[in-house]
């Protein structure tokens, strides 16, 4: 038997002794003795180190993809506003960007809808025509727009170039959390831009619907 055994036999063996003859030594000898101390403070403090990290790679996935929300919103309005005339497809163009802005986030969820707005001598807006990235018409033609419109862009015959796009984020360890909130299961994410013409007083389509 080695020797670092032996003292450690002895030691164990005087400790029994000990408790035995006053079992309150007991008490005392856990209280005192730190061996796995380390161990133990990691173990407790694993988890809370575990969601900490999970929330930071969250929170800055939510941030990123919204942040590129807005540039999708900012870059195809204002690629429009600085046209006079456009196409249906010129329009399918432009809004094949967002996809290529939001690379490498997935798309499934992206919408993107780009419209023209006009305001009448009462500032009455009605929509010009409009378009999304499935080549839907959202808005309907001659319509009020379904959006609130800032008073600062509400001005008697003016008209403006509308881009919003929504995107639903749903968090990678979403499936972790749901059971225990809700609101965890995924995030919307949305920015409207609007812009003045450059060129024009008004953004005509030739061929929109």
């Amino acid at each position: 038997m080695s020797k670092a055994r032996t003292m450690a036999v002895s030691r164990f063996k005087a400790l029994i002794s000990s408790v035995r003859s006053n079992p309150s030594n007991l008490l005392q000898a856990f209280c005192q003795d730190r061996r796995g101390v380390s161990a133990t403070e990691f173990a407790v403090i694993l988890p809370f180190m575990f969601i900490l990290l999970i929330g930071m790679a969250e929170a800055t996935g939510a941030l990123n993809q919204d942040r590129k929300v807005s540039r999708i919103s900012n870059s195809i309005t204002d690629l429009i506003a600085q046209s006079q005339t456009v196409t249906t497809s010129e329009l399918s163009s432009l809004l094949d960007i967002g996809e290529k802005i939001l690379d490498p986030y997935p798309a499934d969820t992206l919408e993107i809808i780009v419209a023209s707005v006009s305001f009448d001598e009462d500032g009455d807006a009605s929509v010009d025509w409009s378009r999304n990235n499935s080549s839907g018409t959202p808005w309907s033609r001659g319509s009020a727009p379904p959006i609130t419109l800032p008073d600062a862009v509400s001005q008697p015959n003016t008209s403006i170039v509308v881009g919003q796009t929504n995107l639903t984020y749903t968090p990678a360890f979403a499936g972790i959390f749901t059971s225990y909130f809700s609101r965890a299961s995924s995030i919307d994410l949305s920015d409207t831009y609007y812009l003045r013409p450059r060129l024009t007083d008004t953004v005509t389509c030739d061929n929109c619907p």
